[in-house]
């Protein structure tokens, strides 16, 4: 199975680079927006090049490791599915614009049915966060 393939999902939200940024690294705000509150999600994170960070719920969950930050503008992370035997990456981008931030998540080496099924597991998680970021 080749793990060349990439999901992309851009978005803006009105807020600024760096409340993005606390949103998608602070463990109480993942745990508060990332997963519908339905799953019980627990997240996970230290944020600083070489930390854990993960979220857990209702018998699903993921984890990683934070391999490169850039505050505000760039997150890499090291990611898996929890029974996974392999890494996947997300850079995740933030870009000021206006009174908000283009947001832009890359995650890749995947194959590509777990591109698609990554891509509406972001659009979906994405979903969420202007209403966290209100």
């Amino acid at each position: 199975m080749e793990h060349d393939e990439s999901a992309v999902i851009s978005t803006h939200v009105e807020a600024t680079p760096e409340r993005v940024w606390a949103a998608l690294t602070d463990a109480d705000a993942l745990a508060a927006w990332y997963w519908p509150q339905s799953v019980h999600p627990i997240a996970k994170s230290d944020p600083v090049a070489g930390g854990r960070f993960g979220i857990s719920g209702d018998g699903m969950g993921f984890e990683g490791e934070y391999v490169e930050l850039d505050f505000p503008e760039r997150i890499v992370q090291a990611w898996r599915w929890l029974g996974d035997d392999r890494d996947s990456r997300v850079t995740i981008s933030l870009t000021a614009r206006g009174r908000g931030t283009d947001l832009v998540v890359v995650h890749d080496l995947v194959d590509a049915a777990t591109a698609e099924m990554y891509r509406a597991g972001w659009e979906s998680c994405l979903g969420r966060l202007p209403a966290h970021l209100g």
